[in-house]
């Protein structure tokens, strides 16, 4: 008895001195591949961006993927983006809003895909399957199928280019041109 009466205080002991050891923390480390897991995954986001110390973009989405730590740092939107460029008093000047989008941040380069449709303060609107947006050349692009409403008519076509305020354009294979109007008619 006097035995177990030793061996269980010094059990008592030495969980005492184990209670009272300074715990170690630390970061675990976990092998991760930086191209397929994100720095940072946000749902629900809607954010103003700014450009050399001017508000000049709203971006909402359902889902936004960063990663950061990849080859090649980049951005997907997998449930779809909406883009407002704003001008100095905050008035949209051109919304872009698509199914899905991913921009790859070091060529500062957007592709836009699935019901891309692109809005602008005069009323011109551009609707296309894909569209790439190249921020440091100023230029918008497409090989897919694109119907542009401007200036009160309709152009389609494929292939197509363009500045960011659509003031200069240029449709590789235009495929129909026609009055608005004449657009909106029943066809038999």
């Amino acid at each position: 008895m006097k035995r177990l009466a030793a061996i269980l205080c010094l059990a008592g002991a030495v969980m005492t001195l184990v209670a009272c050891k300074d715990e170690v923390t630390g970061v675990v480390q976990h092998a991760t591949d930086p191209e397929k897991v994100p720095t940072m995954a946000s749902n629900d986001v809607s954010t103003v961006i700014s450009d050399q110390g001017r508000t000049r973009y709203r971006v909402t989405t359902k889902r936004w993927l960063m990663f950061e730590e990849a080859k090649e740092p980049h951005w997907v939107f997998p449930k779809g983006v909406k883009a407002e460029e704003l001008d100095s008093a905050f008035a949209t000047v051109t919304t872009i809003e698509c199914d899905s989008a991913y921009y790859k941040k070091n060529e500062q380069l957007w592709d836009l895909n699935g019901h891309v449709r692109i809005t602008n303060s005069d009323g011109d609107v551009i609707l296309t399957d894909q569209l790439f947006w190249n921020q440091s050349r100023h230029l918008l692009y497409s090989d897919a199928f694109i119907h542009i409403e401007k200036q009160g008519r309709i152009i389609e076509g494929y292939g197509y280019e363009s500045n960011e305020q659509f003031t200069t354009y240029t449709l590789r294979q235009v495929a129909a041109i026609f009055p608005i109007d004449e657009a909106r008619l029943p066809h038999p």
